[in-house]
């Protein structure tokens, strides 16, 4: 059942109009938490006002999503009837969006890479931008995480410092630079853009419920199969931790073997030298290729933080460098530049 209570809104900030809350009610009467509210969705809070918010995440005592989200008030005029599409459709907060009508029918030549979690993108960002200077990168949102892209701190913070460019939203993620109906859409959008390189993966705070199949990465296979069906050569960045103390995630994650399983055209996997995972058992019809390039000194060359549950690059090198290997498989040993990143851990 959804938790509904009343909050006090204490502070506003930023575009995605983080708050802090007092709840009023329920079993978090008295308690302040953080606080968000979408500005697609309507006008945002103002400090002293009372609004009514979602404490679910809050009272499940939810990582990445333990916050409260506010619930958009009354008012406003209903908007022009725009192609008949809207995002969360059928549910109290679906709102219009504009699909655009995008000119590429293909993907071919454009070098897309798939993310497997939203800490991966920063590094990713980074390894394009020491690979290939320059050029402009796309990043397709897909569901399996959050939806709101202004969830993400890591997105604004690569747009301010140059190294992410267009922000496509697939199906019901929602607040990029474009919002598509699905993730074939999403992708020629991104292509449409005039990007040189397509990142997909999903927004933070992946669904895991420790079950083969039901958790939010297997989006990764979705991208995988619209990308390859879409005449793209797709790269696939593996999920792989040997800091992660759960077994189902120590080398080469579960989430990435269902994964593979479930792409039915060939991709390729980047896997960073050295990293002793086994392969056994994956599917043949994918190329396993072994990348030196890794993430070392990119934090340090473009003034970022690499983190994915409280680890960082020191802590757990190969999770951070398979997505820095993919982007380099992606954009060829003919790379112009490569100085950065050095080996793999």
């Amino acid at each position: 059942m959804t938790a509904i209570r009343s909050a006090e809104v204490l502070s506003v900030e930023g575009e995605g109009s983080r708050t802090e809350l007092r709840i009023m009610d329920g079993p978090l009467a008295g308690e302040e938490h953080p606080g968000i509210f979408y500005p697609e969705l309507g006008a945002p809070p103002e400090v002293g006002g009372v609004v009514l918010a979602n404490t679910v995440g809050v009272e499940m005592r939810l990582g990445t999503g333990g916050v409260a989200f506010i619930l958009p008030g009354g008012g406003g005029d209903a908007p022009e009837n725009d192609g008949h599409f809207v995002k969360l459709p059928y549910t109290p907060v679906q709102f219009p969006a504009a699909s655009p009508a995008s000119g590429a029918e293909s993907l071919a030549g454009v070098p897309v890479v798939v993310l497997p979690l939203h800490s991966h993108l920063p590094v990713a960002c980074a390894a394009a931008a020491n690979v290939r200077p320059g050029r402009r990168v796309a990043f397709v949102w897909r569901e399996g995480g959050a939806l709101p892209v202004s969830f993400s701190r890591s997105v604004s913070e690569l747009e301010e410092k140059n190294l992410l460019h267009v922000v496509v939203s697939s199906g019901n993620c929602f607040g990029g630079d474009i919002e598509t109906v699905n993730e074939y859409s999403a992708l020629l959008s991104a292509a449409d853009s005039g990007v040189d390189l397509i990142l997909a993966g999903i927004g933070p705070g992946v669904a895991g419920t420790g079950v083969r199949y039901a958790h939010g990465g297997m989006s990764a296979a979705s991208s995988l199969n619209a990308a390859a069906s879409l005449g793209a050569e797709p790269i696939l960045a593996p999920r792989i931790s040997f800091a992660d103390g759960r077994e189902r995630h120590f080398g080469l994650s579960h989430h990435t073997r269902s994964v593979l399983e479930a792409a039915l055209a060939g991709c390729r996997v980047a896997i960073p030298e050295g990293a002793d995972v086994s392969l056994d058992g994956l599917p043949e019809r994918h190329e396993y290729v072994p990348v030196a390039f890794g993430a070392g000194g990119l934090e340090d060359d473009f003034r970022l933080t690499f983190e994915s549950m409280g680890r960082r690059y020191t802590d757990d090198e190969c999770f951070f460098d398979a997505a820095a290997a993919a982007v380099w498989l992606a954009l060829g040993e003919d790379a112009e530049s490569g100085t950065g990143g050095g080996d793999s851990g």
